[in-house]
């Protein structure tokens, strides 16, 4: 699973350039700004050069510092500040620090499906993060779930034969039925579509234990 969050970075990156940042929450004071966003490119490229370099642990400290001036600097729903976020839970998963792995992971997809909604790219790219999370660390109750909500989405969106909706589709049939699961909720006829697919909330996401394998 590494090496799709390593893509994960890449492709949000990319995404940036694409989709207008939201307002930035500290106020705009020139040649200031400039130099702190500046700093904050800087910090990215640290931690991710860690990552990269197999070196998770070297790039928590730079994540960390990164994630908290995005915060101030751009906002807490801005996609750079979602970069920094997701960047620090790669650290942070990497290093067994699962807890906090999961609750950025999980800012992540919520920010992005509350301003951006269920069918942008970085929506999916965050839900695909976060169930590839939840199956390494061997948890189908929580993985299974999201994988359901995460294939009708691909299915809607990019096609039943597209790469994403292939790929979720092999992790849905591999993942254990267990027998506590009830099925989802019937969504309101107010949120059905004109081709008359539903549009599901995604589902409640449960904690994952700090020292859980």
């Amino acid at each position: 699973m590494t090496g799709g969050r390593t893509g994960w970075i890449l492709r949000s990156a990319l995404l940036l350039c694409l989709t207008p940042p939201l307002h930035a929450q500290a106020p705009y004071v020139p040649d200031v700004t400039e130099a702190r966003e500046k700093e904050w490119r800087k910090l990215v490229a640290a931690s991710q050069a860690a990552y990269a370099s197999g070196k998770p642990a070297d790039g928590i400290d730079p994540a960390r510092k990164g994630l908290t001036l995005a915060d101030d600097l751009f906002g807490p729903d801005d996609p750079r500040t979602l970069i920094s976020a997701n960047d620090l839970a790669l650290h942070l998963e990497s290093t067994g620090h699962y807890r906090e792995a999961e609750g950025l992971y999980r800012r992540v997809f919520d920010s992005y499906l509350r301003t951006r909604g269920e069918d942008d790219p970085n929506s999916q790219l965050a839900l695909e993060n976060l169930v590839d999370f939840y199956v390494a660390r061997n948890r189908p109750d929580a993985a299974g779930p999201l994988a359901d909500y995460a294939l009708r989405s691909f299915r809607r969106t990019t096609g039943a034969g597209s790469a994403r909706s292939q790929r979720m589709e092999r992790i849905v049939a591999a993942m254990p039925k267990l027998a506590t699961s009830a099925p989802p909720p019937s969504p309101p006829e107010a949120v059905r579509q004109e081709d008359d697919v539903e549009k599901m909330p995604p589902p409640a996401m449960e904690s994952t234990d700090e020292n859980r394998p």
